[in-house]
């Protein structure tokens, strides 16, 4: 039986993204830890010193990361980003308008309103268009619009005023 290889969905951005971590973890990083191992090792009695184990878990935590990043990147699959200004309402009453960006799970932030497309709320917002509201617990949500011509700051603050946020 083959093994599955999963893949990892990321905008364009997003593996430039990881490309830049990867490089900076791969020289940068690995170069002050080994500067930190030098001078721990220098402070001579091994048994006892907390700097070289700070050092070497720091070592296995780059190194860990490395790995994990070459992974995203050897399965990278490029999806395009969608945007969506949505509306969002708590017990009926309105609590924001925002810019929502669907993207790969690795780039996700959910306070800036950067979404999984494999998140519950990213699964639902793909399947309405500009109009449709839907409802995730007890917040609903109204879709101003999708893949709008503008996204920009400028845009979301016309909507802001328009609901007195």
């Amino acid at each position: 039986m083959a093994d599955t290889i999963n893949v990892t969905e990321m905008t364009q951005e997003g593996k430039e993204a990881r490309i830049k971590e990867l490089n900076e973890r791969k020289i940068e990083t690995r170069n002050a830890i080994s500067e930190q191992m030098k001078f721990a090792k220098s402070l001579g009695d091994f048994s006892e010193n907390a700097e070289l184990d700070a050092a070497k878990a720091a070592y296995a935590e780059n190194e860990k990361a490395i790995e994990r990043l070459e992974y995203e990147l050897a399965t990278a699959v490029i999806i395009k980003p969608k945007n969506f200004i949505i509306l969002e309402k708590e017990n009926n009453e309105i609590v924001d308008v925002y810019i929502c960006k669907l993207v790969g799970e690795t780039e996700s932030d959910f306070l800036n309103h950067l979404i999984s497309n494999s998140t519950p709320f990213g699964l639902e917002v793909v399947k309405h268009k500009k109009g449709d509201e839907f409802a995730i617990h007890e917040f609903k949500f109204t879709i101003l619009e999708d893949e709008p011509k503008k996204v920009n700051e400028k845009e979301l603050a016309k909507y802001k005023a328009k609901y007195n946020i």
